[in-house]
């Protein structure tokens, strides 16, 4: 299977729900708004799930690459893993599957909505300084036609304006806006969960315009990051130097 089309494919499906929720709000006399914000929550929902969902995916193959080729030297990271002996010891006639099931156990009680839960997880796939939520990474994602200033504070065009010796801090301060951002969006659904949308005294006000705004940010934010990864796991297996023939037998 192709790595991380399961996580993609759940995504796609789950964002297109939350959609589907957001445009039928208005049909409802009373409520339409707590519909709005089952949309943003499902949303929301369904990057956690897309990043846990991957995460399992990507140390799955690795571990299932290990298996096949047991004399290629894996990181400490990787042979630390605490991994639950049920999930290693069930039965299954799927290669890899255990290790997957096993991966997804590691992650599964937690949510993965913090660039640094990202960070974490992630980063040990990039080369160091080159991470997923690195400030080149996420500035060169200034280009992309989905692309939207709210996202960064800026526009890819006003970016390449910046003299040289002011363009590092330029694209920190973009990256701290995109940050700052999405933290707001997860916050927001944490709110809409632990205290119905009422973080202090009075609900938080939401429309159809500002929940399409946010749906539109996740989609960007999901589909970015798994360019990144699809196009970066084939190489991160070359460098531990697993050959061509288990790579192809994992799926990289």
């Amino acid at each position: 299977m192709a790595i991380l089309l399961t996580a993609k494919s759940h995504f796609d499906t789950d964002l297109t729900r939350a959609r589907l929720l957001m445009s039928n709000a208005a049909l409802v006399p009373t409520g339409g708004d707590d519909i709005l914000r089952s949309a943003l929550m499902f949303s929301v929902g369904a990057c956690d799930a897309y990043f846990a969902d991957a995460y399992a995916d990507l140390i799955s193959r690795v571990l299932r690459a290990k298996e096949i080729e047991p004399a290629v030297s894996v990181p400490d990271r990787l042979n630390n893993l605490k991994l639950p002996v049920t999930a290693i010891l069930r039965a299954t006639t799927m290669p890899g599957w255990r290790w997957r099931m096993a991966a997804r156990e590691l992650v599964e009680k937690e949510n993965v909505l913090s660039f640094d839960q990202m960070r974490n997880l992630f980063n040990q796939f990039f080369p160091k300084k080159q991470g997923l939520i690195s400030r080149d990474r996420v500035c060169s994602w200034l280009t992309d036609p989905q692309a939207k200033r709210r996202q960064f504070g800026t526009t890819a065009g006003e970016l390449a304006a910046v003299p040289a010796a002011s363009l590092i801090a330029a694209q920190e301060k973009a990256l701290e806006h995109f940050e700052v951002k999405f933290g707001a969006i997860f916050q927001r659904r944490h709110d809409c969960i632990h205290c119905c949308d009422r973080p202090k005294i009075a609900i938080q006000t939401i429309n159809l315009p500002a929940v399409q705004k946010k749906i539109d940010d996740v989609e960007f934010l999901v589909n970015r990051c798994h360019s990144e990864l699809t196009a970066r796991f084939p190489a991160y297996l070359v460098g531990l130097g697993f050959g061509p023939g288990t790579r192809n037998q994992v799926g990289a």
